[in-house]
């Protein structure tokens, strides 16, 4: 059987057990598919995220399972995850769409220190993001939203969310776009309420949206013999 026939024969054996797979390798409903979503996460940081397999980096950081997602990015920073890759408006968005979804309280840090991250950069000239992708005054709220009002400005989330804010209080700043110049007062504004003890985000941002949310209260964990096996392994 030459190599294109094989090849074939697996591409076809894969699409008829897709949902076996799928829960194989993303699934994180029982201890023993997080226990292999896992070991996927670790190969997927092994290859290395490029253009082409970032999706699937995507997919396991929607799992928001903390064992999951630490196999993902290892020892790296979080925040930077993305970087490597050239933004684009599937990134982008995918970025925003997730920060709409969860509540703060809800998503595990990591998985929101990635998803900060490609905004980050995606932004750091704002008018270059903002030719990737069109961000809108609730973008800004679903952004701003997950500022810690109680924690300090360098903590890792809110340095990430407030540089995020300032390069876009810079956007539109060579021209005369009134969408912009609005949106770079909004992201000004957010900021401000932050820094301002006269002010709280609620009097910029929809109160339901600040809403805190806790996790889910038991996270499903992997088998103890597959954390046993790993232990040993690190010990070695």
């Amino acid at each position: 059987m030459d190599e294109y026939s094989n090849f074939n024969e697996i591409s076809e054996l894969l699409q008829r057990n897709s949902h076996l797979v799928y829960d194989g390798i993303l699934g994180t409903a029982t201890p023993h598919q997080v226990g292999t979503s896992m070991a996927f996460a670790k190969y997927l940081h092994h290859v290395g995220i490029t253009s082409k397999n970032y999706s699937l980096f995507l997919k396991t950081l929607e799992s928001n399972n903390k064992w999951v997602v630490d196999e993902l990015i290892g020892h790296s920073e979080p925040r930077l995850l993305f970087t490597t890759i050239k933004a684009n408006a599937i990134l982008v968005k995918y970025a925003f769409q997730q920060l709409s979804t969860w509540h703060p309280g809800q998503i595990y840090e990591k998985v929101l220190l990635a998803i900060l991250g490609i905004i980050e950069y995606s932004y750091y000239k704002p008018d270059d993001g903002y030719q990737i992708y069109n961000l809108d005054i609730q973008d800004l709220h679903n952004l701003g939203k997950f500022l810690i009002e109680e924690r300090d400005q360098n903590e890792d989330i809110n340095c990430t969310i407030l540089h995020c804010l300032d390069r876009i209080a810079l956007l539109g700043s060579t021209g005369g776009d009134q969408v912009k110049a609005n949106l770079a007062n909004h992201a000004y504004n957010i900021r401000d309420a932050y820094f301002d003890h006269t002010k709280t985000l609620a009097d910029i941002i929809p109160g339901i949206l600040l809403v805190r949310l806790k996790r889910e209260e038991r996270e499903v964990d992997p088998p103890k013999d597959y954390l046993d096996f790993e232990r040993g392994r690190n010990n070695t």
